[in-house]
C-alpha cells in the first residue's frame, strides 16, 4: 500500500515537473518560411537570412525553418492561402496572384509597361500605396511584414521564335500567371494565354504544352529554364513587387518582444531582397546567353504598350477610378 502511495506521489511530482517545464521554460516556436523558387534566387537568399536572424535575435526562442521550391504548397497562390491558414508562417508573394485571387487592389501593380523603374515601385510600396494594401491584407488574416524587391522585369521565353514586335506573339500559346491582367495582356497581343501555377510551368514548356512563358531572368536561371528555352526576348512588360506575409494568428500569438524581433528582421530582409535582385540580374542574363539561348533586346516597346488600353480599362472597372488614379500617379 505504502509502495503504491509512493508511486502515485512520484507520478504526480513528475507530471508537475513536466507541466512546469512546458509552461515555465519558454518552448521554442518554429517559424516556417516557404518560397516557390529553387536554387540561388534573391527570394531564397532573403528567406534563409530571415530564418537565421529570427533564431539568433530571439536568443533561440524562435526557430526559423526554410522550405524552398514549392515544398509546402504548389505556387504562390497556394502558398499565400497556406499562410492565411497557418500551415506556412512566412511567405514572399508577387502582386499578380494576390490581385487575381485575394485582393483586387493589387491588380493595377501588375499592369504592363506601368513602372518606369523598379525604384518607382519600391518607393510606392514604401509609401501610402503600400500602407493601404497592408490595411486590406491585414483584414484577411495576414500580417504584412514588409515589401521586398520584385520578380525583376519580366520577359518572354519561347521555344518557337524571338519576339521583336507584337506580330511575333500572334497565335503563340503562352503560360501566364493566374491574373486577369496577364490573360488580358496576352490576348490583346494575339497570343493564347494559359494560366497555371509556377510549379507546373517547366514541364508544360518542356513538353510543348505551351510555346512560351514569361518570367524575369532571375527565375529563368534559378529554375533552369535556360536549359529548355531557345529564345529570351527582353520585352520588360511588367515588374511585380513582392510582399512578405506572416500568418496573422501566428504573429499575434507571439509575445511583444518576439514580434519586435520579427519586425526588425523583416525590415532588414526586405532590404536584402532588393539588393540581391539587383546583384543577380546582369549575371543571370550572361548565364542565359552562355547556355545558348538567343537574347533579343526589344528596343522600342511602344507598339506593345499601345495595345494595352483595354487591359487598363478592365482593371479600372475592377478597382474603381480613385484607386486606379492613385496607382498611375505613383508610377509617374
Amino acid at each position: 500500500m505504502a509502495q503504491m502511495h509512493l508511486n502515485g506521489r512520484r507520478a504526480l511530482v513528475l507530471a508537475c515537473a513536466a507541466a512546469f517545464a512546458a509552461g515555465g521554460a519558454s518552448a521554442q516556436t518554429v517559424v516556417k518560411v516557404a518560397t516557390v523558387n529553387a536554387g540561388d534566387n534573391p527570394r531564397n537568399v532573403a528567406a534563409t537570412e530571415f530564418a537565421k536572424q529570427v533564431s539568433a535575435k530571439s536568443g533561440g526562442k524562435l526557430k526559423g525553418e526554410v522550405y524552398l521550391n514549392n515544398q509546402l504548397a504548389k505556387g504562390e497562390a497556394a502558398m499565400l492561402e497556406a499562410t492565411q491558414l497557418g500551415t506556412i508562417d512566412v511567405s514572399p508573394v508577387g502582386a499578380a496572384p494576390i490581385g487575381g485571387i485575394f485582393e483586387p487592389a493589387y491588380l493595377p501593380l501588375s499592369l504592363p509597361f506601368l513602372w518606369p523603374s523598379r525604384q518607382h515601385v519600391w518607393k510606392a510600396m514604401d509609401g501610402p500605396l503600400g500602407a493601404e494594401l497592408t490595411k486590406r491584407m491585414e483584414a484577411k488574416n495576414l500580417k504584412v511584414l514588409c515589401f521586398g524587391g520584385g520578380w525583376g522585369y519580366r520577359n518572354v521565353m519561347s521555344t518557337k521564335r524571338a519576339i521583336k514586335s507584337p506580330a511575333d506573339m500572334k497565335g503563340m500559346t503562352i503560360r501566364v500567371q493566374q491574373s486577369p491582367v496577364y490573360i488580358g495582356m496576352m490576348k490583346n497581343l494575339g497570343a493564347n494565354p494559359v494560366p497555371m501555377p509556377w510549379s507546373e510551368t517547366f514541364l508544360a514548356l518542356k513538353q510543348g504544352t505551351v510555346d512560351a512563358m514569361e518570367a524575369p531572368a532571375v527565375s529563368i536561371v534559378s529554375d533552369k529554364y535556360h536549359e529548355i528555352g531557345k529564345y529570351y526576348s527582353l520585352t520588360k512588360h511588367t515588374y511585380e513587387p513582392i510582399t512578405w506575409f506572416m500568418g496573422r494568428k501566428k504573429y499575434d500569438a507571439l509575445p511583444v518582444d518576439l514580434r519586435q524581433v520579427v519586425d526588425a528582421v523583416a525590415k532588414d530582409v526586405c532590404a536584402l531582397d532588393r539588393k540581391a535582385e539587383l546583384d543577380s540580374e546582369a549575371g543571370d542574363l550572361e548565364l542565359i546567353k552562355k547556355a545558348g539561348v538567343q537574347i533579343t533586346d526589344v528596343g522600342d516597346t511602344r507598339p506593345f504598350r499601345d495595345m494595352m488600353g483595354p487591359v487598363y480599362q478592365e482593371v479600372a472597372v475592377k478597382v474603381g477610378k480613385e484607386w486606379m488614379d492613385r496607382v498611375l500617379e505613383a508610377a509617374k
